[in-house]
């Protein structure tokens, strides 16, 4: 199997060449900045260079019967819809246009829980049964939920076999888009808990997460299926709040706001913001995400591919730990 990667310089797509690379052919992975080559090369992958924003950008990377693994994405809860949609959506489009018409064996889009209508979040969700709309204010599910059917549609007329993986709320070493949202609430004071706390978070291990897409890709009876991945411990919004300022080694915030409030006031950042365009790192879809009760049922997963988590939320906070005091 040779394996076509995009997002292989991202948090996910690190552990992602790091599974496939022993597993596959070759593993090719796109790469924007000329930096990250010697990145990839010293992974074990092979870097082609290339940008998915650009008309004819990915049109090196896949080949006749290459498996397709997307997982690019713009990956935040801040920003315009025109920047989630150009990345996240026309991109997507870009990539099929170029991969496509090389038949490859099968385009698989690393996609994500938040596609899930907030009012079925009190139940276990997964794609058998649970509404796909995310909120309006939600750009990143809204990008992610249109680029599902990009890939959906297209490869379907095409001919092309395809495989969605929906991934509850990563966490683990390197994340920096965490780092990036979290370092500025701690220390401007913004975190807290969003009503009682005990929500729960529908947690996931990154090394979890590259497994589960690493065993889709390697198994035909994928095909043209939907699989939701996600730990089955329960962790609570406190908890994870938490274990990430402890793996930061920051302060534990004990500072709560009742959720209607937290909702009031952030959506009033978010209207400040498009009148401004002045960027913050608290958003309403934040606020929505570390609120809300997400339960994912990966039973599809478990049952048809034999997939366990195998990173306990203890042991996954003080692996990321390790990596915070090693890069800081």
């Amino acid at each position: 199997m040779i394996v076509a990667l995009t997002g292989g310089t991202g948090f996910l797509g690190q552990a992602l060449i790091r599974f496939l690379v022993p597993a596959a052919e070759q593993v090719r992975a796109l790469v924007r900045r000329p930096a990250d080559e010697d990145r990839i090369r010293s992974w074990g992958a092979v870097p082609v260079r290339g940008d998915l924003v650009v008309p004819g950008g990915c049109d090196g990377l896949v080949g006749e019967g290459n498996t397709l693994i997307h997982s690019a994405a713009r990956v935040d809860l801040t920003g315009t819809w025109a920047e989630f949609r150009e990345t996240t959506v026309e991109g997507t489009r870009r990539l099929l246009a170029a991969a496509l018409p090389r038949q490859p064996a099968r385009v698989i889009y690393v996609s994500s829980a938040v596609v899930y209508s907030p009012a079925a979040q009190s139940s276990p969700m997964c794609a058998e049964r649970t509404p796909v709309e995310p909120a309006s204010f939600n750009y990143y599910g809204r990008a992610k939920l249109e680029a599902e059917n990009v890939v959906r549609e297209q490869c379907d007329r095409a001919g092309c076999p395809w495989t969605i993986v929906r991934l509850g709320f990563l966490y683990g070493p390197e994340n920096r888009a965490m780092e990036s949202h979290f370092m500025p609430l701690i220390k401007g004071r913004w975190l807290f808990i969003v009503g009682s706390g005990e929500n729960r978070i529908a947690t996931l291990y990154v090394d979890d997460a590259a497994r589960a897409v690493v065993l889709v890709a390697a198994r035909q009876a994928a095909a043209n299926r939907i699989y939701d991945v996600a730990s089955d411990e329960s962790v609570n919004q406190c908890q994870f709040l938490d274990g990430t300022c402890d793996a930061m080694g920051l302060p534990r915030s004990r500072q709560q706001v009742g959720c209607g409030l937290a909702h009031f006031f952030s959506g009033a950042v978010d209207l400040y913001s498009r009148i401004t365009g002045k960027r913050f790192s608290f958003s309403r879809a934040m606020v929505a995400l570390m609120s809300a009760d997400q339960v994912i049922d990966s039973g599809r997963i478990r049952t048809e591919l034999g997939w366990r988590p195998e990173v306990t939320f203890e042991e996954g906070i003080r692996l990321t730990r390790q990596w915070w005091l090693r890069t800081h």
